[in-house]
């Protein structure tokens, strides 16, 4: 999508205002990226154009396109896990219902901010320099998880089955959201099937399948 907002020169900060035109060059990145979802399709020179700057003032903040790529991903990992989070609040005390609340909110992120979701998990950014795996973003989406599946079976988080219901959980959820992202049609040869199931209900599907019961 093209904006077709009209672009201003942004004003000049005041000393000392810098990290005002780092937010607001985070911001434009952001905005950016949620329209595309493409990273390579948003250069510098366009984020420059979008916040009203000269290139040379964005490396002030960002040494590369790759940096400040990487902000915006953990930017909107932060907005995602919150998200996560408060469905699980929400949810309240039982495990079971909290995990359920959290398929139903990372479905529906993924779904509402198709460009945001794609710059989380599948663009082709790398980790930044010396990050582990398990400091990345995918592994602490999936950490998420795994934390409340270790509480609804009631076993430590790096136990065996607590890790492998989590993966199956996440795989499951992620499949759902990017399969609808790159087909919004099901690839059935029945005219009449071909529509996507609803995602909420599949989400309550797949939990009815892969949750064991209580005490099993």
């Amino acid at each position: 999508m093209i904006s077709t907002r009209k672009k201003t020169q942004r004003t000049p900060s005041r000393r000392g205002a810098g990290e005002s035109l780092r937010t607001d060059i985070l911001a434009a990145a952001a905005e950016m990226l949620g329209e595309t979802g493409d990273v390579d399709a948003v250069s510098l020179r366009g984020v420059a154009r979008r916040v009203g700057v000269t290139p040379t003032s964005i490396y002030l903040h960002f040494a590369d396109r790759e940096e400040l790529h990487l902000a915006v991903k953990q930017l909107r990992f932060e907005e995602f896990a919150a998200v996560l989070q408060a469905a699980a609040e929400e949810a309240g005390e039982d495990p079971g219902a909290r995990l359920r609340a959290m398929g139903h909110a990372y479905v529906g992120y993924g779904l509402a901010n198709p460009g945001h979701y794609r710059v989380l998990f599948v663009s082709n950014l790398r980790h930044q320099a010396g990050e582990r795996m398990a400091d990345s973003h995918a592994h602490r989406a999936i950490r998420l998880i795994t934390e409340e599946v270790g509480r609804y079976l009631d076993l430590p988080g790096n136990a065996k089955e607590t890790v492998m219901l989590g993966m199956h959980l996440w795989s499951a959820t992620h499949g759902m959201v990017a399969l609808r992202l790159a087909q919004t049609r099901y690839p059935h040869a029945d005219a009449a099937l071909d529509a996507w199931p609803d995602a909420h209900e599949q989400i309550d599907n797949l939990a009815d399948l892969l949750l064991p019961k209580r005490g099993a």
